[in-house]
């Protein structure tokens, strides 16, 4: 019998492989092209790699740094689950197996963390499922729920307007990357990578609302045909900043 590294050994890693697996044959019936695929395919492989690599870490650092990865990848392979069902990509069935593969994967990295969590929306208890639609903390955010309603109608705008395929490609991945920061930072452990993962995707946001004024200004679109995602921005964002702020004072007053 080969004999087996110690990452092969988890039970986590494992999970981990069967949802990569999964993930693969998923992708292979969807035919219509988003940045979300993309990622969700690097996520579910740096989840594997993640804790290959913590575990076989001798510091505690080391270890934990690792599990963060694979802990933040598994978020934002969530992330791109809700996209995915957003555009119709893939059925309620479908999400909600992977939520749940991911709920587990999520669960038990945690578990092989040492270090103590200064984020307590992301407490291993909180992956309870305490709410039959709620699998991870970032889900009951009214900034991510926001954001979410932003790839619905940028789903919409594209199908309905003549857009070059370069535009359209670059609205979809901001979009898509606006999503993906607030989840993935929301399950960050330190408050400082919480916050930068919240810059970025306030960055994702500003790139969507220039792009939309550029379209307006060179008169390929029309302003009323912006008009609704313009004002889902203009939600998503002082929502992000309201986050933020928190986070900031939380800091400072750790200081």
């Amino acid at each position: 019998m080969q004999e087996k590294m110690g990452h092969e050994k988890l039970r986590v890693y494992q999970f981990a492989l069967e949802h990569a697996a999964w993930m693969h044959a998923v992708l292979a019936g969807i035919t219509q092209p988003a940045a979300a695929l993309d990622h969700w395919d690097r996520a579910a492989v740096s989840i594997v790699e993640g804790l290959a690599n913590g575990n076989s870490r001798r510091s505690r650092a080391d270890r934990n740094r690792y599990f963060n990865v694979a802990i933040g990848s598994a978020l934002e392979c969530a992330a791109c689950l809700d996209i995915c069902r957003c555009r119709d990509m893939i059925t309620d069935a479908q999400t909600i197996d992977g939520k749940k593969q991911l709920q587990s994967i999520v669960r038990m990295t945690i578990g092989l963390r040492d270090a103590q969590s200064s984020c307590v929306r992301e407490d291993p208890e909180s992956y309870g499922a305490k709410a039959l639609d709620i699998y991870f903390a970032h889900e009951g955010l009214d900034v991510y729920k926001t954001a979410l309603e932003l790839v619905v109608w940028l789903h919409g705008f594209i199908k309905g307007t003549k857009l070059s395929s370069t535009i359209a490609t670059q609205l979809d991945k901001s979009t898509t990357s606006l999503v993906l920061n607030i989840a993935e930072g929301n399950g960050r452990f330190s408050e400082a990578d919480q916050m930068r993962f919240l810059d970025i995707a306030c960055t994702c946001a500003m790139q969507v609302s220039a792009c939309l004024d550029v379209l307006v200004a060179r008169q390929q679109v029309g302003i009323n045909q912006v008009e609704a995602g313009k004002r889902i921005l203009a939600r998503v964002v002082p929502l992000m900043f309201g986050l933020r702020g928190y986070l900031d004072d939380s800091m400072s007053s750790g200081a």
